[in-house]
């Protein structure tokens, strides 16, 4: 702690000498302060910073063993910050203390506040936390505006509840995310499905894909394009969407998740649940596959001990339809030293490249 005169505080401030960059001041004259651990015990070997109130720092260092911080003086500057480990010190200095003898420097000077650095960070969390609110407020307050219009891009995939929160957000997704993993954990319980049993299958054999070529156009893209979710081929995807394009509809879906959620609005996040609803309903495999990515990884129970769960699950996805999975498991099938194995492989690895040919 910081050494002041007896009676004025428990804390104490060393005397100063006087400034370095005053005309009459000999080059050679140093300033310090004197913090001490406990009445009488100097505190050795203490980070120190010294500031200006307006946050330029002026010198910065650590204690020596009689407790000294080398500081020094800003020209038209009365109030200075020291700041350790756990403390912060505001000091009024008035200019002529700087100019006054050293053995009233003291005297002089003032110690305006005191505060310890955890309650420096308390507040700075208590302000944070109000900020947040502050700005979840008014996401709220838009979301209420939106939900009234309904007239974003997703609109037809149905009416906005009146209110919804992150919290909202958060259970109704983890509900839909049981569903799905319950259901790919029933399906890996014996081992998964036989790749052996494969059969590839066109888009138009899941479901109506009006618009494809709007969809082609979108995969074609490159990713940094497609993070955008703006303009022509965005609403063209859009538009395919809400034809019932369910190649579409995933494809919105991959674009609204890969987005951070706290970037998303309100309205955004609601809108992904739809997406996903739906196509669990639809028992679209890329829904599944984009789950399986976050499965653990962790030894699976396939014959092949080299499969991971993940890989399982990956597999449970491509045999429902997922082409991004009939990619990454063809791709690591058809070099098994089962041939009918190494067969499955190359046929899902032909599948996903005659369905999804942008990518593949």
């Amino acid at each position: 702690m910081l050494k002041l005169t007896p009676g004025r505080t428990l804390l104490a401030l060393s005397l100063l000498s006087p400034l370095s960059h005053a005309a009459d001041t000999p080059a050679a004259a140093v300033h310090y302060l004197t913090l001490y651990a406990a009445p009488g015990v100097p505190q050795d070997d203490d980070p120190y910073t010294w500031s200006t109130a307006g946050g330029k720092q002026l010198a910065k260092g650590v204690t020596k063993a009689d407790g000294r911080a080398y500081v020094k003086g800003e020209e038209g500057e009365d109030t200075y910050i020291l700041k350790t480990v756990s403390m912060r010190w505001q000091l009024k200095v008035p200019a002529q203390c700087w100019q006054g003898a050293p053995d009233a420097f003291q005297q002089c000077m003032q110690l305006a506040k005191t505060t310890s650095r955890y309650d420096e960070e308390q507040e700075a969390r208590k302000l944070a936390e109000q900020q947040k609110e502050v700005t979840m407020q008014a996401r709220i307050a838009a979301y209420a505006v939106q939900a009234r219009a309904n007239d974003d891009d997703l609109a037809w995939l149905g009416r906005l509840p009146s209110s919804w929160t992150l919290e909202s957000y958060g259970k109704r997704l983890l509900g839909i995310g049981d569903k799905v993993a319950g259901q790919i954990s029933n399906a890996l319980k014996d081992g998964g499905p036989d790749a052996r049993q494969f059969v590839c299958r066109a888009p138009a054999d899941y479901g109506p894909v009006p618009d494809q070529a709007f969809v082609e156009a979108w995969m074609a893209l490159p990713g940094d394009v497609r993070k955008v979710r703006a303009g022509p081929a965005w609403d063209a995807l859009v538009a395919a969407g809400e034809k019932g394009n369910w190649m579409a509809r995933l494809e919105l879906y991959y674009a609204l998740s890969s987005v951070n959620v706290h970037a998303l609005s309100l309205l955004e996040q609601y809108r992904i649940v739809q997406l996903m609803e739906w196509l669990h309903k639809k028992q679209v495999g890329g829904l599944y596959g984009y789950f399986s990515a976050g499965i653990p990884v962790t030894p699976g129970n396939l014959p092949s001990a080299t499969w991971r769960k993940q890989d399982q699950a990956s597999l449970y996805a491509a045999m429902l339809g997922s082409y991004e999975d009939q990619n990454s498991r063809g791709s690591a099938l058809q070099t098994d030293l089962d041939p009918a194995l190494a067969e499955a492989g190359r046929k899902m690895l032909a599948c996903a490249k005659a369905a999804m040919p942008q990518r593949y």
